[in-house]
């Protein structure tokens, strides 16, 4: 494999990591975004799912802060809050309270804009990637089943080749992967896919300070289906709770304040209702996310498959997002690529590696 040129396609967390990986490895890394570019953090239209509660589990942590060295401490002074994972947690499990005691295992606890912003402030200062914002991509094309081109079009409507020896898709749910790789005769490879019917409803609140908080974050897990109903409450910065209702196979999505602090009022855990119930959120507005199925590409099985092409992120899976799993299986498969890549020339067909 020739590595003048990679290309990543999306800008998400996966995206963003593997961007950082392949600036190693590359001489030009191009990240291609659909979304404009944000001046501060802010949530991106393409990242539906941004206002709802996130958690980056301490793998990820540790794998971050490793490609990005002191990005820790730098979400610190933007306002995350540094909480310890057992102590600061008041954590109801399958009808019980998770015993709380000093873990001295401390995670980073912010919003995902935040967390995405911080990353895309390190990636600027990396003098060989480039970022094509305002873009979406046309199409793939294959020679003798290798991807060397990809076609994208800019949001004055200019359409550009760019030859690649390797392109990333971290695209998230919409796979892109699937139509082209349709329409270049190889097929789409077998999924799993469940169905959960999951839904995230959220509220923004200011620093509640009801008597009976000890904690710094609370979480109410389902355990469906006898408990299909959960929640949590979680800091991010500007010294604000997140809070966050869920659901699985229930049609009563909270619309407003009232029916979300009715829906809070019917968890099994009752201090999630009492400590919101006086407060004021900052927003009367209730973001709503769905999330119908879990779902996971085999390319592991599929036979005739191009090279130079590897998919990444909720492209190659999407898992329930009550576990909090999402963002840390993109760091480890960022890291599993910098192993790969780091063995040289003879790992040419990253793609089946990493599959």
């Amino acid at each position: 494999m020739n590595r003048d040129r990679a290309v990543v396609i999306g800008g998400g967390i996966a995206g963003k990591l593997a961007a950082r990986v392949l600036s190693e490895f590359f001489q030009e890394v191009i990240l291609i975004e659909k979304d404009k570019k944000n001046d501060h953090f802010t949530n991106r239209k393409g990242v539906p799912q941004g206002n709802q509660g996130h958690v980056l589990l301490k793998s990820g942590e540790e794998i971050i802060e490793e490609l990005f060295p002191g990005i820790i401490q730098e979400l610190s002074r933007n306002g995350a809050k540094k909480t310890d994972f057992a102590g600061d947690l008041l954590w109801s499990h399958h009808g019980t309270q998770k015993i709380r005691f000093d873990s001295n295992v401390f995670i980073s606890q912010q919003s995902r804009p935040l967390l995405e912003w911080q990353i895309q402030q390190r990636l600027e200062k990396i003098h060989n990637i480039n970022f094509r914002f305002d873009c979406k991509v046309q199409n793939l094309k294959f020679n003798t089943d290798e991807m060397n081109t990809i076609v994208i079009e800019d949001i004055n409507g200019v359409v550009t080749d760019l030859l690649a020896d390797l392109v990333i898709d971290a695209s998230g749910a919409a796979a892109l992967h699937n139509q082209w790789l349709r329409a270049s005769g190889y097929g789409i490879p077998t999924k799993t896919e469940i169905k959960i019917d999951l839904f995230y409803a959220s509220m923004v609140f200011k620093k509640i300070a009801h008597e009976s908080i000890n904690w710094h974050s609370l979480l109410a897990f389902p355990n469906p289906p006898e408990v299909e109903r959960g929640g949590m409450i979680s800091p991010i910065e500007g010294n604000r709770m997140l809070v966050t209702l869920i659901g699985y196979g229930t049609k009563e999505i909270p619309k407003n304040k009232d029916s979300f602090l009715e829906y809070a009022q019917t968890l099994n855990q009752p201090e999630m209702y009492e400590v919101i119930k006086n407060e004021s959120p900052l927003s009367e507005e209730v973001q709503v996310y769905r999330f119908p199925a879990l779902r996971r590409y085999h390319f592991e099985n599929q036979r005739n498959f191009p090279t130079g092409l590897l998919v990444i992120g909720d492209a190659f899976c999407r898992v329930d997002p009550v576990f909090a799993q999402g963002m840390s299986l993109a760091a480890m498969e960022a890291k599993a690529l910098r192993e790969i890549l780091m063995k040289g020339p003879k790992q040419a067909a990253v793609n089946k590696k990493l599959s």
